[in-house]
């Protein structure tokens, strides 16, 4: 048989045994969930670059530090967390260079969504800067209700609120803006 002292020591060793095998298994529950597939991506690219040819001529040139492609849901998407520098070559091959921070191109819409100091410049020198900017692929169309600031070939310069454009900016719609404009009698 043990002395008394003994059992109170067996039973506080017990006690603190128990109450830190719990303790540390409510923790491991929470670190140890099961991953979620649901929302993880198919496939993940780093320090990628993608070109695109047409009938062997170079469209376009895409660089990221990382894509991410959900390609097996509803809403097909590919994101890019990091941002893109995307090169997009003219039939002259007169280069237009977009960089943002973030951006998610929707694969049924043919919709980009840039976001995070949005800035385009055209071989044409126009230059666009923006805080978020919707590029229609399909329709070669770009949008913001977003406040903006262009600058054109010519001198001539906006900084408004909202716009949409075509992609070679020919075209330039603003809803409000202040600026300059060269016109040619």
């Amino acid at each position: 048989m043990l002395p008394k002292q003994h059992y109170i020591i067996i039973n506080f060793v017990t006690a603190l045994a128990v109450t830190l095998f719990f303790a540390c298994d409510s923790n491991n529950i929470q670190e140890q969930a099961p991953f979620n597939f649901e929302n993880a991506p198919d496939a993940v690219g780093k320090e990628i670059q993608l070109k695109y040819t047409d009938s062997g001529k170079l469209k376009a040139v895409l660089r990221t530090p990382t894509i991410l492609d959900y390609s097996s849901g509803q809403m097909k998407y590919r994101e890019f967390p990091d941002g893109l520098v995307l090169d997009v070559f003219d039939k002259e091959m007169k280069k237009t260079v977009v960089t943002s921070k973030y951006g998610v191109s929707y694969e049924s819409t043919g919709i980009i969504d840039l976001r995070g100091d949005v800035d385009i410049k055209t071989g044409d020198s126009v230059h666009l800067e923006a805080p978020q900017l919707y590029w229609d692929q399909g329709n070669g169309w770009m949008f913001t209700d977003k406040p903006y600031k262009a600058t054109f070939s010519n001198g001539s310069f906006n900084d408004g609120l909202g716009f949409d454009a075509n992609q070679d900016f020919s075209n330039f719609n603003s809803r409000t803006n202040v600026g300059v404009q060269f016109i040619e009698e």
